[in-house]
């Protein structure tokens, strides 16, 4: 009964952790591009007009939701990994779960400064287009003031989404190696 306890305050830990690095995450990419949440992801995600004032709110509204969830499946997953063997202690969990989150910070950080150098405004691009949102986002993008700031924001969002994947993988590791270290 134990166990069963600790998997479910570890899953709700990680929910809430994953949530909020959610909220600072847009906070941090919507100061490199406001348009890229009132141009897109405000639209994308159908966000009613209270939320969008101001449009920080509305930011952090869509990270929550877009992140809440994963930390949900990923604490699933680490938590109940091994969950009938004993050397695995809630601490090497969260270990493994702070894996992803340092591997998500910085593949995110590096998505930005790869960003940072192939959208300059130097540099011509004739064509930006979102499959499956037609003529609403069409529409936003042509009177958006920074698309270069509007493609790297989406830059890190996209390499943030990999540095999840690739953590969750490194943080299974870690705990498999732990594991057989123990044996």
């Amino acid at each position: 009964m134990r166990k069963l306890m600790n998997l479910f305050l570890f899953i709700v830990s990680t929910t809430i952790i994953s949530g909020l690095y959610g909220i600072i995450h847009n906070q941090v990419t919507f100061a490199i591009s406001s348009e890229y949440f009132t141009h897109f992801k405000f639209i994308q995600h159908h966000l009613p007009e209270y939320f969008i004032k101001p449009a920080r709110l509305g930011a952090s509204v869509i990270g929550w939701n877009s992140t809440w969830w994963v930390g949900l499946i990923f604490g699933f997953i680490l938590g109940s990994l091994w969950i009938r063997n004993d050397t695995l202690t809630i601490k090497d969990r969260f270990k493994a779960f702070s894996t992803i989150c340092i591997t998500t910070t910085t593949v995110g950080t590096i998505g930005y400064l790869i960003a940072h150098l192939q959208w300059q405004p130097t540099k011509h691009y004739e064509v930006i287009n979102f499959p499956n949102y037609g003529g609403i986002i069409d529409e936003s993008i042509q009177s958006m003031t920074n698309p270069y700031a509007f493609l790297r924001a989406g830059t890190v969002h996209n390499f943030s989404y990999i540095g999840g994947i690739l953590g969750l993988l490194l943080s299974i590791f870690q705990l498999w190696k732990h594991l057989r270290n123990e044996i």
